[in-house]
């Protein structure tokens, strides 16, 4: 049975390795969008601090947005952020107001998830650590970054975002879901094992413990 059901999930499995992320950094932005049509998007103005997210005293929310990228469920999206405030000793300067927000939008520029991250203390750089989760629907997104509630006495300037992805069900550390995942977790419900990180990642569903639950999870992943 077990080797039946192995070799059903083969024929209908269609996982494959995802595109790279795209990153942002004073050495790489192709493709990144920066909606000030005043300034453009490049390693001088990134590293003079110039490419500011607030809100300008005529509405516009400037914003920070990736190019597209193929997404999986499951996928996570791990990112550590430099955002620079270069503004903090001004006396106007309010540091509730320089809360960095970021998002994953689909195609249609709805969001998927976000995460915000509130300071508790502040000084010129500020390094955010920032995880989102890719839900299922989602097969292409984009990473939108915004100080929704600065305004020009309060704006930072995003110097670099490094993003790297794991998938949640990837047993085996191979860089996909696939059957391989299945058959690794089975082998650790019927035969146990010491490894740590192992059963660490066969618990897919975070629950404390590796059973069936976790193998359905991965499952439904591979026949999305």
């Amino acid at each position: 049975m077990k080797n039946l059901i192995l070799t059903l999930l083969m024929i209908f499995s269609v996982m494959g390795t995802w595109a790279q992320v795209p990153q942002f950094s004073s050495k790489n932005f192709v493709g990144w969008v920066y909606n000030n049509p005043a300034l453009d998007l490049n390693a001088s103005n990134i590293l003079a601090n110039r490419i500011t997210l607030y809100t300008t005293s005529l509405g516009l929310k400037q914003t920070l947005t990736s190019p597209p990228f193929d997404t999986y469920a499951g996928q996570s999206l791990d990112m550590s952020v430099i955002w620079v405030t270069d503004q903090w000793t001004n006396s106007n300067f309010v540091m509730s107001k320089v809360e960095l927000t970021a998002a994953l939008v689909d195609e249609n520029s709805v969001t998927v998830d976000s995460v915000t991250w509130v300071p508790t203390s502040l000084g010129r750089f500020n390094y955010v650590d920032m995880t989102l989760n890719v839900s299922r629907s989602v097969h292409n997104g984009r990473l939108r970054f915004a100080a929704w509630k600065a305004d020009v006495k309060s704006c930072g300037a995003v110097r670099q975002i490094e993003i790297a992805s794991t998938l949640r069900g990837d047993v085996n550390n191979d860089g996909e879901i696939s059957v391989a995942d299945v058959n690794a977790i089975i082998n650790v419900i019927l035969d146990g094992t010491d490894n740590a990180e192992l059963m660490a990642r066969a618990d897919v569903n975070r629950d404390g413990e590796v059973t069936v639950a976790d193998v359905n999870q991965v499952v439904d992943v591979i026949l999305k």
